[in-house]
């Protein structure tokens, strides 16, 4: 469905629903039959430190809210984002003259429903909730920086807003019985997730491939293999347990399904007027079991959390072919089924004049997979309020990585991004920062080093 007709219908929907509200606020309605809006309006733009600044990020967003409580048993809840991207160069839509003709070639807008779902209390049973839609379903009790929340997938089409998911469809059923909630959910669909544009995506994709000895690289290009519409290959499922032990919250959880990131199991070589040659990759989406745990409370007022992972991936075979150029077929082990873990340790703090530290220790980011290729990360922000909290300084917000802690010179990567928040009042916030990324070229973000920019960020909720 085009764009065009989906602002349309959401438009129809506002209009529908508005005098409903009016309706239901001029009789004093309770919370019960009640249907409330909300949302926020906020702005993002970014710019290049270098010689000649260049916008390297642009988005203005409309978030729209809706929630609906019929009855003390029912409730519903909606939102959804309007984005308009801007014209920085990644996201340019065409560059066909024809594009100038049409409002989406000019000004793109897009439509993205994040969540869409109906909630059931009381289903069959007392103890007993039933949730179906599209919804967000975190797991996991660390900040952002999560190793159990893996059941919907990635959302990075803005790599700096770190823990972004997409909305999954599915159900989702919740049974309460002494003092524990027991998670039972199914995905019936697969989704990938979204990647990022530009060098981003060279540093989160897999490992870009290169040509054979004495051979020239020319084009690369790339295909997806999504699983199967049936049930055996798209199915994702779950279950969770979850509970307080001696005021610490516990939970322990499975799940079946996918990566969200692809991996290459096929890479073919062909000639393009030797010595340069042209090279194929095909992309696929691994199976895999995963085991989690986590844990979160207090000690002496600091707050704490922990979370790990079990991953039990199914073997990806690489197969190369290069018989157009006169070699052969190889295959080697693109994923192991190896197990590996994945976890996380934190916690935080309030220190008097309302100073704020959260750190984190991450062994295994949500990019890397398989045993022997995960690295180590702390993340730390120091937040200070001031001036009745109208002003928030960020003097501290990084994240650091080791790849080798034997040579950490050459393995290391520092992702920065101080800033100051100015609060006029409680619904607006004004944000101007700066991105700084530093990393040598043997880690994830080394081919991000040196790309650093200028932000500001401005948001009102209503």
């Amino acid at each position: 469905m085009k764009t065009k007709t989906l602002l349309a219908l959401f438009g129809l929907l506002a209009l529908g629903v508005s005098p409903v509200v009016w309706a239901e606020q001029q009789s004093g309605s309770g919370s019960n039959g009640g249907i409330s809006l909300g949302g926020a309006v906020s702005t993002d733009d970014r710019v290049s430190t270098e010689a000649d600044p260049q916008l390297t990020f642009q988005e203005y967003r409309l978030e729209l809210t809706a929630d609906a409580k019929p009855s003390d048993a029912t409730q519903f809840h909606t939102e959804a984002w309007i984005r308009s991207p801007g014209l920085s160069p990644t996201e340019l839509p065409s560059t066909e003259s024809a594009a100038l003709f049409s409002f989406g070639g000019v000004a793109p807008i897009t439509l993205d429903l994040r969540e869409a779902y109906f909630e059931l209390n009381g289903f069959i049973f007392d103890n007993v909730d039933l949730k179906v839609g599209r919804q967000r379903i975190a797991w996991g009790t660390a900040d952002k920086l999560n190793v159990v929340d893996n059941v919907n997938p990635l959302d990075l089409s803005d790599p700096w807003d770190f823990g972004r998911h997409l909305g999954s469809d599915g159900a989702q059923l919740n049974v309460y019985a002494g003092g524990l909630q027991i998670t039972g959910l199914a995905v019936a669909q697969f989704t990938p997730a979204v990647l990022p544009a530009g060098q981003w995506a060279t540093a989160l994709m897999p490992s870009a491939v290169q040509a054979p000895p004495g051979l020239t690289l020319g084009s690369v290009s790339s295909t997806v293999t999504l699983p199967g519409l049936s049930i055996a290959n798209s199915l994702t499922a779950g279950l969770r347990l979850k509970g307080n032990l001696l005021g610490y919250d516990l939970s322990v959880s499975y799940l079946y399904g996918r990566q969200s990131l692809p991996v290459i199991d096929n890479i073919v070589i062909a000639p393009s007027g030797l010595p340069v040659v042209n090279v194929t990759t095909d992309l696929t989406y691994p199976r895999e079991h995963i085991f989690g745990a986590d844990v979160a409370g207090s000690i002496f007022g600091v707050g704490v959390w922990a979370e790990a992972a079990l991953f039990l991936p199914a073997e990806v075979t690489l197969t190369t072919d290069s018989t157009a150029i006169g070699g052969g077929v190889a295959q080697s082990t693109a994923l192991a089924s190896t197990p590996y873990v994945k976890y996380v340790i934190g916690g935080d703090y309030t220190f008097p004049g309302d100073v704020y530290l959260n750190g984190q220790y991450v062994h295994g980011l949500f990019q890397e997979a398989g045993a022997g290729n995960l690295n180590d990360y702390f993340s730390i922000d120091l937040e200070w309020r001031v001036f009745d909290e109208k002003v928030k300084l960020t003097l501290l917000s990084f994240i650091f990585e080791v790849r080798n802690w034997s040579d950490i010179p050459d393995n290391f990567a520092i992702l920065a991004a101080p800033s100051i928040s100015i609060h006029p009042t409680d619904n607006a916030e004004l944000v101007i920062g700066f991105h700084w990324i530093q990393a040598s070229s043997s880690t994830v973000f080394g081919a991000l080093s040196g790309q650093n920019e200028v932000f500001a960020h401005a948001r009102y909720s209503f």
